[in-house]
């Protein structure tokens, strides 16, 4: 069973953690096959307690956070070189409650994370969630059961495009789905877009044959630039 070491000793976060973030960690270790847990910042005095002691924001309040290091066989592991055991101690963290997780090399370098309670929020260097590692970002999702942000869909440019919608793309005689269409384009049909119109530019005016005649307007959200070197 892995367990949970305080290395937090002298620092201005000395107190433990809440019992439920403790277990937390070493549930998470146990999952991830991580031996041990240090706790190198854990919990500090809340805002408005006599002589308080304390520093940042208020995630560490009451031993709600902490920032930890893994340890495999005595080693602290480093997520640059050790990234697997990082993303599934993440992973199981998210799953089993965290929902505050940060860690960068910019942050707090790569052998150290933050994991707790709070916001369900990732972060990076400088606090903010724009510089999360991706890899963060995605086992973090895993563990809260949301897939990671998908890669938007290249947007379809003037030059060669191809058609990518499942049922095929209507070809009209206008910009607008006023406008009667003639045919209906595969999916894959590679066009040449020659300019777009409508309020937004949603409307691509295209030629099917690449011979300088136009032959009408498709929706352009459903045109992706063809792979084929000559998109401009």
């Amino acid at each position: 069973m892995a367990k949970l070491v305080y290395n937090n000793q002298g620092k201005i976060r000395d107190k433990k953690l809440k019992p439920d973030l403790e277990q937390l960690l070493k549930d998470a270790a146990d999952n991830s096959g991580i031996d041990t847990v240090s706790v190198t910042s854990g919990g500090q005095d809340k805002i408005g307690t006599p002589n308080a002691k304390r520093t940042g924001s208020t995630r560490h309040d009451d031993g709600n956070a902490a920032d930890i290091q893994l340890l495999d066989n005595g080693d602290v592991l480093d997520f640059d070189n050790q990234r697997k055991q990082f993303e599934a101690f993440v992973t199981a963290a998210a799953s089993l409650g965290a929902t505050g997780i940060g860690a960068g090399a910019q942050y707090m370098g790569t052998k150290t994370i933050h994991v707790g309670f709070g916001s369900k929020l990732v972060w990076g260097a400088g606090g903010k969630a724009v510089n999360a590692p991706a890899w963060l970002k995605a086992a973090a999702a895993k563990g809260w059961g949301k897939p990671a942000a998908a890669a938007p869909a290249p947007k379809a440019q003037v030059g060669r495009n191809v058609v990518i919608a499942r049922n095929g793309l209507k070809l009209r005689g206008g910009p607008g789905l006023a406008f009667e269409h003639s045919t209906t384009l595969k999916s894959g049909t590679e066009l040449t877009v020659k300019s777009f119109e409508g309020p937004g530019g949603e409307w691509a005016l295209v030629d099917l044959d690449d011979d300088g005649q136009l032959d009408g307007f498709v929706l352009a959200a459903f045109l992706a630039p063809a792979d084929d070197g000559e998109t401009n």
